[in-house]
């Protein structure tokens, strides 16, 4: 999304300044089928979204305004980053991605298991996933499979440990 490698906050920041930027958003909201409007203000809701992260609000960010990242999401909280989800693409073998997780969190080996999921057509489908919970990071891989496509690639979330600890304390009872 960054353009030049121009790092995501920087790329928002000069992108908002711009006021030609805001009046093309206001004048893409006020008439909805106005292309040209609509082009050149794409990224003003994102790029709004990196800046409310950056000044600590609680905002969900799209991969696409992260350079390293292809499809998923990241969610902040108070400037902390508690989620991130993201897929690797199909042709990355589910084994590989599992040796480079474990290799970045330093070795640390994950416990893994078969998952089945009912596919949108009623069939089975048996997907491997991994689990690592180390310094304060809860890590899931999933395969993602499908019928028609085959391997889809890899479904990655990284999750704060105390970020699950909280959401969980504050979840509401579903037995009463």
């Amino acid at each position: 999304m960054a353009e030049h490698n121009t790092p995501t906050a920087q790329y928002c920041k000069d992108y908002l300044a711009n006021p030609k930027v805001l009046k093309a958003y206001d004048r893409a909201k006020a008439h909805p089928g106005d292309a040209r409007a609509l082009l050149q203000a794409i990224d003003v809701d994102g790029c709004r979204d990196v800046q409310a992260a950056l000044d600590g609000k609680d905002v969900k960010v799209d991969a696409r305004y992260a350079n390293e990242l292809g499809s998923g999401w990241a969610n902040f909280h108070n400037s902390r980053l508690e989620i991130l989800s993201f897929s690797v693409k199909a042709g990355n073998r589910f084994e590989d991605v599992v040796t480079d997780i474990s290799r970045e969190l330093g070795g640390a080996e994950p416990s893994k298991s078969m998952v089945t999921r009912q596919s949108n057509i009623g069939g089975l489908l048996q997907e491997r996933r991994a689990n690592w919970n180390v310094n304060n990071l809860q890590v899931q891989a999933d395969e993602v499979k499908d019928f028609e496509y085959g391997d889809m690639g890899v479904s990655v979330m990284v999750t704060d440990s105390e970020y699950l600890k909280e959401k969980e304390a504050t979840r509401p009872n579903t037995i009463r």
